[in-house]
């Protein structure tokens, strides 16, 4: 009887036992359920903006990852690029602008010839610390005289790489005149570094001539996010604003994921475009940067559509803009599924007493 009653009493307490272990270690893990997961939220605001069928970069038939699913459907927001007022959610075409010219090297230089027709020419260019070119010319270059003439000219620039390409182009109108010899000197090095493998008339020679070329107001041209009407960007707008944070990472990201990731990509697009995730055909991150995404989207039997999702916060940086879009693709398969995780307590009641 005494090694019976013990072992009833040894029973009763490793029960006990194991329900406060049971107890702790879900306390535990729903704190680290609510440190690595954050609170359910609103779906993210969006825009869309229709674009042609070829606009597809890759095609992404989504057969072996569909699953039955519904997303509650939400009144679309309006896209701010409709009105005359600056969208939050999306860098400024002055931001966009200093983007792109950060992130090509060439351009076409438009100088005047002595009968007053225009002739545009391919340049290199390099930037000083104020964000203003700085152009690598030939001495016996025809747009080299052109210059010493009439300083007045323009500069067209788009990147040339996808998908940078898709964001916008810029028409930058100024003056270009003789740089100073400390400046065309630092150009001269980092010139020489950026066409370390180009040959023929690329190639660096040490008549080349710099001139820095002063940025007076910009005829900017959008494209993804936008009207795709051009504007201008005044001098004080162009001289403030700063280039993208995340204009380095932004193809790489986009590339990656398209590539690596493509069931996230797909649950990024049926958030952004409302539609359930068996019902897209195809999805396609586009860009990429510090206030959110622009993302193709096309759904079965429909033309497909950019969108831009922004997002709920600025990124600082790759790693950031990689973790938040992790997050848009959790929170869109939350949705899928109605997924709401439980309280302590639910699991079983006895725990809670």
């Amino acid at each position: 009887m005494a090694w019976h009653a013990s072992g009833a009493k040894h029973t009763h307490t490793m029960k006990k036992f194991r329900s406060i272990i049971r107890s702790s270690a879900y306390q535990v893990t729903w704190s680290a359920h609510r440190e690595c997961k954050r609170p359910r939220r609103q779906a993210l605001p969006i825009h869309h903006h229709t674009l042609p069928e070829p606009f597809l970069h890759r095609s992404r038939v989504t057969e072996s990852l569909r699953v039955s699913a519904t997303i509650p459907a939400q009144p679309p927001i309006e896209s701010a690029s409709s009105n005359k007022e600056q969208d939050p959610t999306a860098p400024s075409a002055a931001e966009t602008a200093r983007t792109i010219l950060d992130l090509s090297e060439s351009g076409t230089l438009c100088t005047s010839q002595m009968d007053g027709t225009p002739l545009g020419t391919y340049t290199s260019y390099v930037l000083d610390q104020q964000g203003q070119p700085i152009l690598r010319l030939r001495a016996d270059a025809v747009h080299t005289a052109n210059l010493s003439r009439e300083p007045r000219c323009s500069l067209f620039v788009q990147p040339s790489s996808h998908p940078a390409r898709l964001l916008a182009r810029a028409t930058l109108i100024g003056v270009a005149e003789p740089a100073d010899e400390v400046t065309a000197s630092l150009a001269a090095a980092e010139h020489r570094q950026m066409a370390i493998n180009s040959v023929g008339v690329d190639a660096p020679q040490e008549t080349d001539l710099f001139y820095r070329f002063a940025v007076a107001t910009c005829f900017f041209v959008g494209g993804l996010g936008s009207t795709h009407k051009a504007e201008e960007v005044t001098n004080q707008a162009f001289q403030a604003a700063t280039p993208d944070p995340l204009r380095h990472d932004a193809a790489p990201l986009v590339n990656m994921f398209n590539s690596d990731r493509l069931e996230d990509v797909l649950r990024i697009g049926s958030l952004a475009a409302q539609q359930p995730f068996d019902a897209l055909q195809a999805a396609e991150l586009l860009w990429i940067d510090r206030l959110g995404l622009y993302i193709y989207v096309k759904p079965l039997g429909e033309a497909g559509k950019a969108i831009r999702m922004p997002f709920t916060r600025p990124v600082r940086d790759e790693r950031d803009a990689r973790s938040m879009l992790t997050l848009m693709a959790q929170q869109s398969w939350e949705l899928e599924r109605q997924y709401m995780p439980l309280m302590p307590g639910l699991l079983e009641p006895s725990l809670a007493g």
